[in-house]
């Protein structure tokens, strides 16, 4: 009788992990460039988090946020929107300005169990730049590792030696996790630094549409890139918000398929 429900016990693991295998990663994810620590809002946490809670992501890549700078207010901006949505945040300071900091950021709707970030320098830069990820368990058993990035404008040379730079540090400790990286590349679709970052990376929507200015847009430069290039969409959104940033944000939900 023991062996009997022992192996019933086991066939229901069994089961139960490949059920989980089948129904692959889903996440809904935004990337939200708010210019200047949100200047265009006077630096008000509210207006991003109301919109934040309204689209329901499971993650929100940010860039040029500020914490507790002069023209801020010496604010903790990011915990600010992360009380008022109930998500988890993790900052990635980029370099000091203004007696605090200036950089990138993650919020997500799950703890995460590990955080990293990495820093570009260049010569021929004006400011250092900052990506970071984290990595998540999600409520189905999976793990994902979400990257936020904000890349080198300089030259097309040193926005791609910033793309290698970023996958140096992203894969030297884990080529094997399902990984987005979503951001600012400040690149158009048919540059050398897209191309070279689709060498690893698989973009995911390619052909969307413009995401900058916010106000009418005429050039794309932010993007959701995924690893390995098993990815597909099933919504893919870009929303203007002139009032809030120069730069269109973007909502999508997107799946990763293993089996792909």
């Amino acid at each position: 009788m023991k062996t009997k429900i022992l192996l019933i016990n086991l066939l229901g693991i069994l089961l139960f992990s490949q059920t989980l295998a089948g129904q692959g990663i889903s996440v809904r994810v935004m990337s939200m460039n708010i210019k200047e620590g949100a200047s265009y809002a006077s630096n008000e946490s509210k207006p991003y988090a109301d919109l934040i809670k309204e689209y329901d992501p499971d993650f929100v890549c940010l860039q040029e946020v500020d914490y507790k700078t002069i023209r801020n207010g010496n604010r903790d901006w990011l915990n600010e929107v992360a009380r008022q949505t109930g998500m988890f945040p993790y900052y990635c300071k980029s370099f000091s300005y203004q007696g605090g900091g200036f950089g990138t950021a993650i919020l997500s709707r799950y703890p995460f169990f590990k955080a990293f970030k990495t820093v570009f320098s260049s010569a021929g830069t004006r400011e250092d730049r900052a990506s970071g990820w984290v990595y998540v368990e999600l409520p189905s058993g999976q793990t994902i590792r979400v990257a936020t990035t904000h890349l080198a404008l300089e030259s097309a040379d040193i926005t791609t030696k910033h793309i290698a730079s970023v996958n140096s540090a992203i894969f030297s400790e884990d080529t094997v996790t399902p990984t987005l990286l979503v951001g600012d590349f400040n690149a158009t679709p048919d540059s050398d630094p897209i191309k070279y970052a689709k060498i690893k990376w698989q973009e995911i929507a390619p052909g969307q549409g413009n995401t900058i200015p916010a106000s009418n847009p005429n050039r794309q430069l932010d993007y959701f890139m995924g690893f390995p290039k098993k990815w597909t969409y099933s919504e893919y959104r870009i929303l203007p918000y002139p009032d809030l940033s120069d730069h269109c944000f973007i909502l999508a939900d997107l799946k990763f398929d293993s089996e792909l």
